[in-house]
């Protein structure tokens, strides 16, 4: 065990928890490491209410359909991964009630594990604060990586910028705790120097795993004054065997290109007989790698050449924070920067992941000058104005506002979510509260609604319905469709910073302080 870990269990071992691993279970972000969260099962509900307590001489709201809750730490913005009978999510340790207890003996990211049955407390695993603090490390930040669970082994990685993997036979069990087996600090062994922005909470990047093998994107960025990169050289990208953690192969894209910050997970394709890991980087490329060698396949720029990076500004040039997602042969992927930058323009790309070289929209044709590439993979994109084909959705009481044309200068904008893909359509949410509904084909625009307020976590599909949760701590729900039609808008007590999950039956909401599982309903 890593000595700046600790471990915290149950007053007692629960009943052995020896479960076959369902086929409607979670096991990692987005279900599979294709990203693509959509849940096979029927029978998730819409029409639930949150215990909401009285305040600002509101009346307290009784809860329905809430099978149980369990109390996290004071910020989550990770998604579960739900395994074997057993729930697992990343947070933070809320600050104790006495003040003068300095944070240095308290704070920490925290791995918690509860009982999917019943939501009963079972164990976790303390990550105190890097000493270095930001932006290796965030005070109060979350543990933002959501585990990979495969049988009896878990992999995540730590707010201390290291992969862990733990034997949890022992805890399914109910004959122990679950065991190290093996840890690397990617700081010391690799010389890494993460970057965690100040309002993202925390590390957000899962891990991927491909037969025996993981892969790692390490976090390597820019330092405190955000212009310096004090490890150009480290890798970004890192492939370790699944049993030992043995490294096995590398990669430092994009190096001394990085704009700010690595969060984008790991997804993995498989086309035509042939895997690749697919990964979004901090200099806005999307670039396909071979899983056992390492060497990059193919690169796509998903900013035009002659776009300025400006960070918070409105320039069009950003690097990647959302997840790519892997549907029908093909990998969608939004651009954007981290929340404190706020919104702006951004792009959605649909890639074919079959291309090799740089497959781009552009090439360099001079300094800041493009010219359209031959061999680009870009099957479509946003672009920056709104096309004709969009919808006209007009908005307002008095005055009508075209809310595509007239409410702001760009299309798509920064987003830090991704997709997910259905029957043909993708649906999508930018940071600015805008949710999306695309044809996964051709990138015609079904219809958009305004949420009027950010969004941050992946949405789901589950029974011909779509979640988004959002920062004003709502689920809002749509029908699947070319159609807009809202079903439901929820209240939550927090706010919602992480992506919904529906395993065996259950719809997990987590919010920014409680894991709520919701049954029942329709």
């Amino acid at each position: 065990m890593s000595p700046a870990c600790r471990l915290v269990s149950a007053a007692g071992l629960l009943p052995a928890l020896v479960l076959p691993a369902a086929s409607a279970d979670w096991p990692t972000w987005g279900r599979d490491a294709t990203r693509n969260a959509v849940s096979p099962e029927a029978g998730a509900p819409h029409d639930f209410r949150f215990p909401v307590p009285a305040a600002d001489g509101r009346p307290a709201t009784v809860g329905h359909g809430v099978a149980w809750a369990a109390e996290l730490g004071s910020r989550t913005i990770g998604t579960p991964a739900v395994a074997n009978g057993l729930v697992w999510i990343g947070t933070n340790t809320r600050p104790p009630a006495d003040e003068s207890i300095p944070s240095s003996a308290w704070d920490a990211g925290v791995l918690r594990c509860f009982r999917e049955k019943d939501g009963a407390f079972v164990w976790s695993r303390r990550s105190p604060r890097l000493t270095a603090g930001y932006p290796q490390d965030l005070w109060g930040g979350a543990l933002g990586s959501a585990p990979l669970v495969e049988g009896d082994r878990l992999w995540y990685v730590t707010n201390r910028c290291e992969v862990v993997c733990l034997d949890v036979a022992p805890l399914r069990a109910g004959k122990g705790e679950p065991r190290d087996v093996w840890t690397l600090d990617m700081r010391a062994k690799l010389g890494v120097y993460p970057h965690i922005p100040v309002m993202q909470g925390g590390g957000g990047a899962a891990v991927a795993g491909l037969g025996d093998r993981l892969y790692v994107v390490t976090h390597n960025g820019v330092d405190e004054g955000v212009f310096n990169i004090p490890a150009p050289d480290a890798p970004s990208l890192v492939c370790l065997e699944k049993a030992t953690g043995r490294v096995v192969w590398t990669d430092k894209s994009p190096g001394k290109n990085i704009m700010r910050c690595q969060l984008s997970s790991p997804a993995v394709v498989t086309v035509g007989g042939r895997s690749q890991v697919v990964v979004g980087q901090g200099d806005g490329w999307l670039r396909g790698f071979d899983p056992n060698t390492g060497r990059v396949l193919w690169a796509c720029d998903l900013n035009l050449k002659g776009a300025e990076f400006n960070f918070g500004g409105l320039d069009s040039k950003n690097y990647v924070v959302a997840t790519p997602v892997v549907y029908a042969g093909r990998v969608y992927i939004a651009t954007g920067q981290d929340p404190e930058a706020g919104s702006g323009d951004g792009g959605l790309y649909c890639v074919d992941p079959t291309k090799t070289g740089d497959v781009s929209r552009e090439l360099a044709d001079g300094p800041k000058k493009g010219r359209p590439n031959p061999n680009s993979a870009v099957v479509w994109y946003t672009p920056k104005a709104v096309p004709d084909s969009a919808p006209r959705i007009e908005v307002g009481k008095k005055k009508k506002l075209d809310l595509l044309r007239e409410s702001r200068d760009f299309y798509f904008g920064r987003t830090i979510a991704g997709v997910v893909a259905h029957d043909g359509l993708v649906y999508a949410a930018d940071f600015s509260g805008f949710v999306f509904c695309f044809d996964a084909a051709t990138g015609r625009c079904h219809w958009v609604d305004d949420l009027k307020v950010s969004v941050w976590g992946q949405p789901l599909w589950a029974d011909g319905k779509v979640y988004f949760g959002n920062d004003n701590a709502e689920v809002v729900v749509y029908a699947h469709g070319r159609e807009r039609r809202r079903l439901a808008t929820i209240e939550s007590p927090y706010g919602i910073r992480a992506g919904l999950v529906f395993a065996n039956g259950t719809l997990y909401v987590p919010t920014e302080s409680t894991l709520y599982a919701i049954r029942g309903g329709k």
